[in-house]
């Protein structure tokens, strides 16, 4: 059950912090009317489709303005998309970029995991894109022309326009595994793209596995949707107590579920702790990890939260607020918990 008013919760150590629906849904994206925040997707309409759409072309966007920002020349590189979902910026590169191949990998096929796309029709999407692109983009991509369709994205950098060209027929091939398990495609990749990290553990393992994986002088894209944002631990786990996530233990957090989601606690906690990378790590501690596997951090976009101004006055609600942040996560930023969403580019230099 939650609350419209606000509650209190007990810490371990006696001190309280307050409980409201206030404090977090003002900052969810969207949901179906009839739903609960913390529902699945329904099943496609019109509203979901167009929201969908909008994501697509923002992320395909992002992406190929960040790699002409950072110097990458597109011409016969190969790509692999990791955590690819339905596929689509995979194949909207190959068909609208000058890569010469294009490899899409997920552990989950469409509704397998709570994050995944519903089913759908992946070629009748495709198409669909496509068709949009060839409308209203023609030979550039223009934020203009899809503004209207990402309202309910988190960002607030608009990327520059960007030269898009059909490139004819290439085959696009998706793989049902693992980021930790690149050496079972047996091929090597110029690009990295990762825009689930948050959802993937151990992430040494994944800079492992790319490093094996990589031609020489690869990158690594990544679009991260850090845990120690506001939302973090996104609307299935995140708690209505203002970075709750930062300000309860684990113990505390299996019993804020208990407590106050009940009904849901088992689902709830079963997220919070499978469903999202496990530790937690910083962008501090994630540089670190790519250094160490060779990948030298080259370049790093943090958009704050589109709320971002909203954000501060919700650490007066909690007494002690900062103190209890500094205790359980000391090298926490302050720059982190307002972001909404980091591009950050890595560069092979073993």
């Amino acid at each position: 059950m939650t609350h419209s008013n606000a509650q209190w919760f007990t810490k371990d150590d006696g001190r309280k912090l307050p409980v409201s629906d206030d404090f977090l849904l003002p900052f969810l994206t969207p949901t179906s009317p009839g739903t609960n925040y913390w529902d699945s997707p329904p099943p496609d309409n019109e509203a979901a489709l167009e929201r969908a759409r909008g994501r697509v072309l923002l992320q395909l966007h992002q992406i190929v303005d960040l790699l002409m920002r950072v110097g990458t020349d597109l011409k016969d590189k190969s790509l692999l998309d990791i955590g690819t979902g339905n596929g689509m910026i995979p194949r909207l590169i190959l068909h609208y970029c000058d890569v010469k191949s294009a490899v899409g990998i997920d552990p989950y096929l469409d509704g397998e995991h709570m994050t995944s796309w519903q089913s759908h029709d992946h070629g009748e999407f495709f198409k669909g894109m496509t068709q949009f692109i060839d409308s209203y983009c023609r030979e550039n991509m223009d934020f203009s022309t899809y503004a209207h369709m990402t309202g309910d994205q988190d960002f607030t950098i608009r990327p520059a326009r960007v030269p898009l060209s059909p490139q004819g027929k290439k085959r696009f091939r998706f793989e049902k595994i693992g980021a930790h398990d690149l050496g079972d495609l047996d091929e090597k990749f110029d690009i990295f793209y990762a825009k689930a990290i948050d959802h993937i553990p151990d992430w040494p393992r994944i800079f492992k596995a790319c490093a094996a994986a990589a031609n020489e002088d690869a990158i690594i894209v990544i679009k991260h949707f850090s845990f120690f944002a506001l939302v973090g631990p996104h609307r299935y786990a995140t708690t209505n107590i203002p970075w709750g996530h930062l300000l309860l233990t684990d113990n505390e957090y299996r019993r804020f579920a208990r407590e106050f989601h009940g009904h849901r606690a088992e689902q709830m906690t079963d997220f919070y702790f499978n469903g999202l990378a496990y530790p937690r790590s910083t962008i501090h501690q994630m540089i670190m990890m790519a250094a160490e596997h060779g990948f030298t951090f080259h370049a790093l976009i943090n958009e704050p939260s589109r709320n971002c101004e909203k954000l501060l006055p919700l650490t007066k609600k909690v007494p002690d607020f900062w103190n209890i942040v500094r205790e359980n996560h000391p090298t926490v930023s302050v720059d982190e918990m307002l972001s909404g969403r980091f591009h950050i580019v890595f560069r092979l230099t073993r």
